[in-house]
């Protein structure tokens, strides 16, 4: 990482296996400790909005669930590590959807800015005193209604997801009419790489964008939006794109009960990998902490290998 400053997020799992076991005393502890040491290397840290929804959600499950106690750990340590003593607030980035809205369209929906800040009060809260935090937002069935906004977000991506590939699988009969299933599955995978796939889905994204903020593209502005937007974001398609090809080469059933458990939650990786590009937070290179094989494979075949470190690498660099 040389002497550059440097934007460090850590996903969820590396909050939550970084103070595993420990009290929250002992948590306040280390994250101060750790704060001391990347200030002094130009490291500066900042929160992912959604790695703070996934802890907060599982705190539905109540204090005898089997990732409460972690999770809660994983938000204290949280809102204490990404937490600006200097503008006093939590220092936490857009989530995709602002980045492309502004990017893009000039706008900043105000719902949607004002649910993330709604998002990060609560992370905040968790500074200042966890367990009024915890008891208020039992009473307001804040993780509750997180936890419901979560399943109905995996609910939507696995279907979406399905009918991407199900357009790419039209695209190909249409294209190869006679061939075989074992010569489809591979004309299918070389139109994920070599196709026109990730135009299409840059298309996608910009249109169902534009739609959601009511406002109506003419074909040309789509076309020139969707090639700009793959070439300034490029994991905001090519993730969809890696996605799709791991589900076809692993012959993965989307809708079995693995997929609920584990694949759904992919969404939640896109939210964390689309800050991994060439832009910078605050004009500092960005650097991604995160143990997650899936995640490290996909930045790594797209040239970001020299962005990403797992939690035991990232400490290690620090000490």
């Amino acid at each position: 990482m040389g002497s550059k400053e440097i934007a460090v997020v850590f996903d969820t799992n590396s909050y939550r296996n970084f103070v595993r076991g420990m009290s929250s005393d002992e948590v306040l502890e280390v994250i101060g400790d750790l704060k001391r040491v990347e200030s002094k290397k130009n490291i500066c840290p900042f929160g992912i909005t959604i790695v703070g929804l996934e802890m907060l959600a599982n705190l539905c499950e109540g204090d005898l669930g089997f990732n409460f106690k972690d999770c809660l750990n994983g938000l204290i340590a949280m809102s204490n590590h990404c937490y600006d003593e200097k503008d006093n607030e939590p220092r936490i980035v857009s989530p995709p959807y602002l980045n492309l809205t502004r990017s893009f369209f000039n706008m900043v929906p105000k719902n949607y800015e004002d649910g993330v800040k709604n998002i990060a009060g609560v992370i905040h809260d968790f500074k200042i005193d966890y367990k009024k935090a915890l008891e208020h937002h039992e009473k307001t069935s804040t993780f509750l209604k997180i936890k419901n906004y979560f399943d109905k977000e995996e609910l939507q991506f696995s279907t979406e997801i399905i009918k991407l590939i199900d357009s790419a699988k039209t695209e190909v009969r249409t294209k190869y009419p006679r061939i075989d299933s074992r010569q489809f599955r591979i004309k299918l995978l070389d139109f994920f790489v070599n196709g026109p796939y990730e135009p299409l889905i840059a298309i996608a994204i910009i249109y169902e964008i534009a739609h959601s903020l009511q406002i109506q593209l003419q074909k040309i502005e789509t076309l020139d939006m969707a090639k700009s937007m793959h070439q300034e974001f490029p994991l905001s398609v090519g993730f969809y794109k890696w996605i799709s090809y791991k589900i076809i080469e692993g012959n993965i059933d989307m809708q079995s009960k693995t997929s609920k458990e584990k694949r759904w939650n992919w969404l939640w990786d896109y939210q964390v990998t689309f800050l991994i590009n060439n832009h910078t937070i605050d004009n500092k290179d960005v650097i991604l902490v995160t143990s997650d094989k899936d995640i490290i494979e996909m930045l790594d075949s797209f040239g970001y290998k020299n962005k990403v470190l797992t939690l035991t690498e990232y400490l290690d660099y620090i000490k």
